[in-house]
């Protein structure tokens, strides 16, 4: 597959930035979005609820990259997000679809599983949670993400179209490190302590654009270690309870802060590689202040 021109919904925002520059380096990059970006790329103003407005932004795009949603932490009303992130989404796909695009990829989330939600009803039912682990989301954003990967694979059945759906875990930024981490040590937090780094994902979709063969996937994207600084089975059991069944046990003995979600998928089937270690982001805060 010969991918030259790819557009990328939403490369205005603050992840979309990072992914734009990264997919510069090797490809026609357009940005389709409602305001211009600030990477060094060609764009059409472009509003995924508009279908007519998709056609002409895709007219001669080899791929597309979907970026363009309402975000969890907007706290939108539960119908927008509905709305917004499911409808938007399969005008995306129609879209693309019309316009003989070879390839989409989709920014689905680790919301779609339902595990970010932190609900006493539902927690992991295995270690690492892999792509396999049951979906069991019922917040308005999470179920958006699920619908999503559902549509996706609905155009990969019913066309010639391709689609890989990723599912970043909490993307952390180099402008939102220091939040992250006052938000991950707050006594007594509830959470999984799961992160990945915006560099991280930018190259998680350019692996995804050249991935070969590849009709259908969704992978979850996680940095290797978790945010939090005790063992992971330690803080687990003190926070969540008693850890469920290991299926892969080595994994937090030869790596005690192994994160709770797995990569592997990604890594053998997109040649994708996390880079980050928590404990050297934490220096970097500790460097500047």
């Amino acid at each position: 597959m010969s991918i030259k021109r790819v557009v990328v919904t939403g490369g205005s925002g603050r992840v979309g930035g990072y992914v734009v520059r990264q997919l510069l380096e090797d490809y026609e990059v357009v940005i389709a979005d409602l305001v211009p970006g600030n990477a060094d790329a060609s764009y059409v103003q472009a509003n995924v609820m508009e279908l007519d407005q998709l056609r002409q932004a895709f007219e001669g795009a080899d791929a597309v990259v979907h970026l363009a949603a309402l975000d969890y932490d907007w706290n939108c009303p539960p119908e927008q997000y509905i709305d917004v992130n499911v409808r938007g989404t399969w005008h995306v796909l129609q879209a693309a679809s019309e316009q003989g695009v070879k390839k989409v990829v989709l920014c689905s989330s680790i919301s779609a599983c339902g595990l970010s939600e932190m609900r006493a009803d539902w927690k992991p039912q295995y270690l690492p949670v892999d792509e396999h682990h049951p979906n069991s989301p019922v917040q308005a954003y999470s179920v958006s993400k699920l619908v999503m990967e559902q549509m996706a694979k609905s155009f990969v059945d019913g066309t010639k179209m391709d689609v890989i759906c990723l599912r970043p875990l909490a993307v952390v930024l180099d402008e939102t490190l220091e939040q992250y981490i006052e938000f991950v040590d707050t006594a007594d937090r509830n959470w999984l302590f799961y992160y990945v780094t915006a560099e991280d994902v930018a190259t998680a979709f350019d692996c995804a654009l050249k991935a070969e063969g590849l009709r259908y996937g969704v992978f979850f994207l996680s940095a290797d270690d978790t945010s939090h600084p005790r063992p992971t089975l330690d803080w687990y059991a003190d926070i969540i309870g008693t850890p469920p069944m290991l299926r892969v046990p080595r994994r937090y003995h030869q790596h005690p802060r192994a994160s709770i979600f797995s990569s592997a998928a990604a890594k053998e089937v997109l040649g994708w590689k996390p880079t980050s270690d928590f404990e050297q982001l934490r220096e970097r805060v500790r460097t500047r202040n």
